[in-house]
């Protein structure tokens, strides 16, 4: 009898407002979170996915996150400190769930810069 391949379980935080920001400077069309997730099934399953920033700016984005099962993460943009307050929540959620749940295997950082670098590192 063949040994069953292990499946990798994944939670996927995105900081979304940071590719949206990244898909209107590229120029790109459009963005299509299927795609990614398509990509990210290859590499196993997918058991968790948040994704943080302020919805009301990116309203037209919402059905398709809802659809792509996202919880959507409401980070109000408040003077400047919203896009720090995004990652900071986005970090202690990863962190939290890295400490009191065994079953994620990997963790998943959807971003455009390199805030997330100490959490990768961790």
């Amino acid at each position: 009898m063949a040994a069953q391949a292990e499946i990798t379980n994944m939670a996927l935080f995105c900081d979304f407002e940071n590719i949206a920001l990244g898909v209107a400077d590229a120029k790109y069309a459009k963005f299509d979170i299927e795609n990614v997730l398509e990509r990210l099934l290859l590499k196993g399953r997918i058991v968790l996915k948040k994704a943080y920033c302020d919805w009301d700016r990116y309203k037209s984005f919402k059905g398709a996150m809802h659809e792509a099962s996202f919880e959507l993460i409401e980070i109000p943009h408040l003077r400047m400190s919203g896009k720090n307050s995004a990652d900071i929540r986005m970090v202690v959620d990863a962190l939290d769930l890295c400490y009191t749940n065994s079953h994620v295997d990997t963790f998943v950082i959807i971003s455009g810069d390199s805030d997330f670098s100490p959490l990768v590192s961790k």
